[in-house]
């Protein structure tokens, strides 16, 4: 299980720079702020990606980022039927970036941007929301959907919340370790990609000061990061 090999990874990381042992839950905590942090970068990484390949700048087959970058999008991917609660349709709780809303699974329900382009929309008669046409407004955890007549068959294609991690264990009555016990009611691995696993072991050490003492070797690697960054925009 990945959560337990980047335990471990971490572990022996730390251990190696005489830094102890470290809590069980403060890993949690790193590895929860890591998935957010590479959710929050895919959309940026993404739109980046699809510049340089507008601009011939990366190739197809294994080499095509961009479908990488959505593959890794897709491990959050989920669709659900919408249920109506006059006047509007229920959110998910655990949706986080909407997708696409679809009628009858053939019409999208195109999202107004705010309140006054809604408005504009259902009020001019020349462009008024149809059957085949609709419209939506967000309202929080609500979706508004005009004409009025929806209020059924309306599905919702989203990315859902990362489930937050948990490296559930056991304590050795020798040893007095913690044991990772994945049996546990409330065990929860890291719920990313697989491919994300090196760069989450890495992440968490620069969170958790591992290696941080050596100040040259974390200036070099900020500075190896930005170069690319810069030389990725500019080309």
């Amino acid at each position: 299980m990945m959560i337990d090999r980047v335990y471990q990874t971490v572990k022996m990381l730390g251990n190696s720079e005489v830094r102890g042992n470290f809590k069980p839950a403060d890993f949690d905590k790193a590895v929860y702020n890591v998935i957010l942090e590479k959710f929050e970068e895919y959309p940026f990484e993404l739109n980046r990606a699809l510049n340089r390949q507008n601009r011939g700048l990366i190739g197809g087959g294994l080499e095509n980022i961009p479908d990488n970058i959505l593959e890794k999008m897709q491990h959050f991917s989920k669709e659900a039927t919408l249920v109506y609660a006059s006047p509007s349709f229920t959110i998910p709780s655990d949706a986080r970036d909407i997708d696409a809303v679809i009628h009858l699974d053939k019409n999208e329900i195109v999202l107004a941007k705010n309140t006054s382009q809604f408005n504009h929309i259902k009020n001019f008669k020349h462009i008024a929301p149809t059957i085949d046409c609709p419209i939506g407004l967000r309202i929080g955890n609500q979706i508004k959907v005009l004409p009025s007549s929806i209020v059924a068959d309306v599905k919702l294609y989203y990315l859902r919340n990362p489930l937050i991690p948990k490296w559930t264990y056991v304590v050795d009555p020798i040893s007095e370790a913690e044991m990772f016990n994945p049996s546990a009611g409330d065990f929860q691995d890291i719920d990313m990609h697989p491919s994300e696993e090196d760069d989450i072991v890495s992440r968490i050490c620069i969170k958790m000061g591992i290696n941080l003492k050596e100040a040259d070797l974390q200036i070099s690697a900020t500075n190896s990061e930005t170069q690319e960054f810069n030389q990725q925009n500019s080309n």
